[in-house]
């Protein structure tokens, strides 16, 4: 935290809001025949990703903290954001403007795809700042998983790039960002890991993700950006 003119800033709030803005403009640099969208439905999957991100972390610790302090819910500026919650939060935003608004959802989630995990790679320095997200062994896997996550936004807009990949590109996210949180879970403290039984609740996750992105790559093209 620091103090300007007397108000407090939240260095974990300002660097998410820097993650979400380069990759909302990443996304309407990619994507300009749909810039309309993209904006348009980028309040919806702001709004539905912040409040699945916190219900995610929430439920994550609610036992150990929440249901003593129920009123530090809502301070998501003090940190606590669990991303399968916003992604799986603004894919349901995006879904509902799709359905309100009468837009091609696959078009828009396609797009919101290339964009994301810049956002997130950015995002996670959130982490760095906190003193949070190191593995057992002390290694940083917030810087980890932001150089993963840079290193797939990159493999995004090369395939973004080549004929035949149109439609793809959102399989292609699940499958790596899947294979990120799986590869980098086991290296998470084990109390810190939520766990559904004795498997992580992010591996789960990451496993849905991988089997729904094969889904996306494998099934035929229907529109064309």
């Amino acid at each position: 935290m620091i103090d300007v003119l007397g108000i407090t800033i939240h260095l974990y709030g300002v660097i998410l809001g820097l993650g979400i803005w380069v990759g909302i403009e990443a996304v309407v640099i990619s994507f300009p025949k749909i810039k309309a969208e993209i904006e348009e439905a980028f309040l919806w999957a702001l709004v539905a990703g912040v409040i699945g991100a916190r219900l995610y972390h929430v439920i994550d610790y609610w036992q150990r903290y929440y249901q003593y302090n129920p009123g530090k819910i809502p301070a998501v500026w003090e940190g606590g954001l669990g991303i399968w919650g916003a992604i799986v939060g603004a894919v349901l935003g995006i879904s509902l403007y799709s359905y309100f608004k009468k837009k091609n959802l696959r078009t828009i989630l396609e797009a919101f795809a290339v964009g994301a995990p810049i956002a997130q790679a950015i995002g996670r320095l959130g982490n760095w700042v906190n003193g949070e997200l190191y593995g057992k062994n002390g290694e940083p896997l917030f810087a980890c998983e932001a150089l993963l996550n840079l290193g797939l936004f990159v493999l995004l807009l090369i395939l973004q790039r080549k004929k035949g990949s149109t439609g793809k590109l959102l399989g292609v996210y699940l499958i790596g960002y899947g294979m990120i949180r799986i590869l980098l879970e086991g290296l998470r403290p084990n109390e810190i890991i939520w766990r559904i039984g004795d498997v992580p609740t992010a591996s789960i996750f990451g496993v849905v993700a991988i089997l729904t992105g094969l889904l996306i790559v494998i099934s035929p093209n229907r529109k064309k950006l």
